[in-house]
């Protein structure tokens, strides 16, 4: 159950408007009244630390109460962060330019900050590319990133100050994928994400998914049009149909129409080794989302999460049997265990 502070703070910062709206759409679905869905939201935030958006993602009105106990809500979720991830170690990943140097062994890729380089160094820096990536230096979910071809830029200065005006401050080298993953949507780098919990100085990995651009933007957050799938962690074999923000199901990419399930990662292995050798590079942060990219030269990280979002994990197409992935967690730590640590912490 989650803490009481916990449930105080997300009662005062609830937009109830869109929670009437969410329990309105689910009644429908449902076929129960909408009082009777908004009764019930309010008991599994409650009992489970599930926010309205879990309540409807992971379809908490179909599932039983033993169900409902297997799923990494959002109260849980934070609880993994609060208890593992040392506050004042966050800015190593919350800042990309302060990430990419820190994991610079793992992220052979140049990269300009343009909040301390002029228009000159942007034009040097791109013109030697050819192509680059502009990006927020702390932007989530996909949000403000762009590709730049340096042959359509006819007044650097000009993209300097939009740029730093927008808050697009980071520039990259763009990262050139494998074949195999690129022929599932050539127009983002898709990227797949690792989650490890380290215990004991040991990293464990707990869970894996492929997130994949939807074709019109070049991101594959899951938040800003991509859609994503659960890979075999042992193996790298994707197991599931792709699924969008929206629900939508993907048998098959719909732009490219390559197959999902069935799908074999390259590079699997290496992939593995790669991130359980970065989970411990940083003592102070056991609770990390790797975002991985798998180049021809083998993989290479886009970012790491010291705040990972929970809402790719347990999606209704991905849990035939109706449990979330909570058990795989606990198999490292309990939530008991992320209470005794919270509390030696006071």
């Amino acid at each position: 159950m989650p803490s009481i502070g916990y449930l105080f703070g997300r009662i005062r910062s609830m937009n109830t408007k869109n929670m009437r709206l969410a329990a309105k759409r689910i009644a429908g679905e449902a076929r129960r009244p909408a009082l009777f869905v908004l009764a019930d939201m309010a008991w599994c935030g409650f009992r489970y630390g599930a926010g309205y958006m879990d309540y409807e993602l992971f379809h908490f009105w179909e599932k039983s109460g033993s169900q409902r106990a297997t799923y990494l809500t959002r109260g849980r979720n934070n609880e993994y962060v609060k208890a593992l991830n040392d506050r004042g170690f966050w800015k190593l990943f919350e800042d990309k330019p302060l990430f990419l140097e820190r994991f610079r062994d793992y992220c052979p890729r140049e990269w300009l900050d343009i909040r301390s380089a002029g228009a000159d160094e942007l034009e040097r820096f791109g013109t030697r590319l050819g192509e680059f990536i502009a990006k927020p230096p702390d932007a989530s979910h996909g949000d403000g990133v762009e590709k730049i071809s340096a042959s359509a830029v006819d007044d650097w200065p000009a993209l300097h100050a939009r740029l730093t005006q927008s808050g697009s401050a980071l520039c990259e080298e763009v990262v050139r994928q494998h074949d195999d993953v690129n022929a599932i949507c050539p127009g983002s780098v898709n990227t797949v994400r690792f989650v490890t919990l380290v215990k004991d100085g040991t990293p464990h990995i707990v869970a894996t998914y492929l997130r994949v651009g939807g074709g019109k933007r070049p991101v594959d957050n899951f938040n800003g049009g991509g859609m994503v799938t659960v890979v075999d962690r042992e193996t790298g074999v994707i197991l599931y149909p792709a699924v969008a923000k929206a629900g939508v199901v993907y048998e098959e990419h719909p732009v490219t129409g390559k197959h999902f399930a069935g799908t074999r990662l390259p590079m699997w292995e290496e992939c593995r080794e790669f991130v359980l050798r970065a989970a411990v590079e940083v003592p102070e942060v056991k609770y990390v989302g790797w975002d991985v990219a798998i180049t021809p030269d083998g993989p290479t990280f886009v970012e790491g999460n010291q705040y990972p979002g929970h809402d790719i994990y347990g999606l209704e197409p991905h849990s035939p049997d109706g449990r979330g992935v909570l058990p795989d967690w606990e198999a490292v730590y309990t939530l008991k265990e992320l209470k005794r640590i919270q509390k030696a912490k006071k």
